[in-house]
């Protein structure tokens, strides 16, 4: 793909979607904040009255993870179905497929990057204080967005094939949220649990942005590194992928 023929149509249609959002629907920037601070009210009960593990620090410490996890779930469940939903279209209109799971990443990183820094106000507020762990942060943040289009799009090319993995995709992630350590920490978990506990990349990375943003250490770079070839390895298979389907694609589409 000439990526330079399309990058303008990814840019542009992003920037039309918040438009058209901020326009007619208010509620939807409303709720993208919202839903973190719900799901961190919901995670300090479980914490407090369940696990009986609350401390001062709770709050951010779960707002940390429901905030960064929004960014990973929502981009997901609206990339994964981005391909599907446009056949129609795409049956008129020859489009690289992967074009369109990139501009709902597009438009839920340019959302995150609000909430992030709504992220960062409450975190300084709250007495912790910018570090040299900081210097750290923009190369989490990109490490995080490249899990998140590994995860998207290879979900994207396979969902026109098999409509019903939306639902699993849904179940994978309520699953994975609950094992992403959003609501406890890894100290409360067996020595030996550790090393299943950071397979999951998600894990690793929420731990990451606590360390810079609420213990003010750096992360753990082997783990970074983990995370960094986990991805390039899916998104290379996922490079292999679409030029597979790019054209034979839209004959399923429309079937």
């Amino acid at each position: 793909m000439h990526w330079d023929r399309y990058r303008d149509i990814v840019f542009y249609r992003a920037y039309a979607e918040l438009k058209a959002e901020a326009q007619l629907n208010y509620m939807g920037y409303v709720w993208w904040v919202l839903e973190p601070l719900l799901n961190t009210v919901l995670f300090y009960v479980i914490l407090v009255a369940v696990l009986e593990q609350g401390t001062a620090g709770a709050i951010s410490f779960v707002l940390v993870g429901s905030v960064t996890w929004q960014w990973m779930s929502s981009s997901i469940l609206g990339a994964s179905g981005s391909v599907y939903e446009a056949g129609t279209m795409l049956k008129h209109v020859y489009l690289p497929k992967v074009v369109l799971p990139l501009i709902v990443l597009l438009v839920t990183t340019w959302k995150f990057l609000f909430l992030f820094a709504l992220l960062l106000a409450w975190v300084w507020v709250t007495g912790h204080a910018v570090t040299a762990a900081y210097l750290a942060l923009p190369l989490l943040l990109l490490l995080h967005l490249g899990l998140i289009a590994a995860i998207s799009l290879p979900l994207a090319a396979i969902i026109p094939y098999v409509p019903d993995a939306r639902i699993a995709v849904d179940a994978g992630l309520r699953t994975l949220m609950l094992i992403s350590g959003i609501f406890f920490p890894i100290g409360k978990l067996g020595a030996t649990s550790h090393f299943y506990f950071h397979l999951n990349p998600m894990a690793v990375i929420i731990e990451a942005y606590r360390a810079i943003l609420l213990e003010g250490r750096w992360p753990d770079g082997a783990l970074l590194a983990y995370v960094a070839a986990f991805s390039a390895l899916l998104l290379a298979g996922t490079a292999w992928l679409y030029r597979r389907i790019d054209r034979s694609i839209v004959k399923v589409l429309n079937h």
